[in-house]
């Protein structure tokens, strides 16, 4: 039977990577002059960890299932957290680049913010901090 916590754990992840998936994927964010290509790099990273994440979540789900919180799951729920810790860290560099660049991009005659797709992103990042914390208490408190 799968633990209660661990199933909402999982429908915030997919919630998580739907955000980031909309954010990455849609035109409404910045990202065009060069120097917003390390950022456009960043956020595709984090929806890359996003989907291994995912694969690792599905793969300690079935360990779960068979054989309850082991030894064996411990290992799979720490990659989760450095996931989950390296989609926030990108993020936020992301963001960082964008927001320094941003200010140095506008004039008087026209001025540039920040788009929808942006702030998914931000959201997804800080449901990601959340499902980091949550794993740090499942490794140590869950697997023993």
């Amino acid at each position: 039977m799968i633990d209660q916590k661990l199933f909402i754990l999982g429908i915030l992840i997919v919630f998580a990577f739907v955000l980031n998936a909309i954010g990455v994927f849609t035109p409404c964010c910045i990202y065009a002059p060069l120097w917003f290509l390390a950022a456009t790099v960043s956020m595709y990273l984090s929806f890359v960890f996003y989907i291994f994440m995912i694969l690792i979540y599905t793969y300690s789900l079935l360990i779960v299932h068979r054989k309850g919180y082991s030894r064996s799951v411990k290992k799979w729920f720490s990659l989760i957290t450095n996931a989950s810790g390296m989609i926030v860290c990108f993020t936020v560099l992301a963001l960082i680049l964008i927001g320094v660049n941003i200010s140095k991009a506008s004039n008087s005659s026209d001025s540039y913010t920040l788009g929808y797709s942006a702030w998914l992103c931000v959201a997804s990042a800080v449901i990601s901090l959340g499902i980091f914390f949550n794993f740090v208490f499942f490794v140590h408190k869950e697997c023993k």
